[in-house]
């Protein structure tokens, strides 16, 4: 079984080569180029991932820029709200005591007018009776100068 026929290796030496050749020329140039092709798309592709990866990286630094931004200007808002809510908040406070301190004065103002003309009443129904008693003390009728001159010498001394 293990004879060597130099014959035959001579023809399948020479097949093998000539298998090789064709081989080469019709199979293995095109596979090669296929495969160099296949090589430089998925190179290619790696590298536009590469490029989409640093965008995205870059579109989400603007991005959190953004946000940080937008809360320090929501933050700016509510501050800004928040000191101009206590200014009306205050200046309110402060009518609010002008005005009740303008109702105490004016009802001070009326209690004191009305205290001025309850006094004068007083004071001319005092001299009313002050005549009427001294007419029935002294049992005669005044005249009206005797009304006038008494009511004033009472206001007088009421006054004093």
């Amino acid at each position: 079984m293990m004879d060597i026929h130099p014959g035959l290796m001579i023809w399948t030496i020479i097949s093998f080569v000539i298998l090789l050749i064709i081989l080469k020329k019709f199979a293995w140039t095109p596979i090669l180029a296929a495969l160099d092709e296949r090589e430089k798309g998925i190179k290619d592709n790696i590298e536009a991932a590469r490029k989409a990866r640093e965008e995205a990286e870059q579109s989400l630094i603007v991005y959190r820029q953004k946000i940080a931004e937008a809360q320090a200007e929501a933050q700016a808002l509510v501050t800004k709200a928040r000191t101009d809510a206590e200014r009306v908040r205050d200046e309110l406070i402060e009518k609010s005591k002008a005005d009740a301190q303008a109702q105490i004065e004016r009802a001070r103002k009326q209690i004191e007018l009305e205290s001025d003309a309850a006094i004068k009443a007083i004071r001319t129904e005092i001299s009313s009776l002050a005549i009427v008693a001294a007419e029935k003390i002294i049992s005669r009728s005044l005249t009206p100068e005797d009304h006038k001159r008494l009511a004033v010498e009472g206001l007088t001394k009421a006054s004093n």
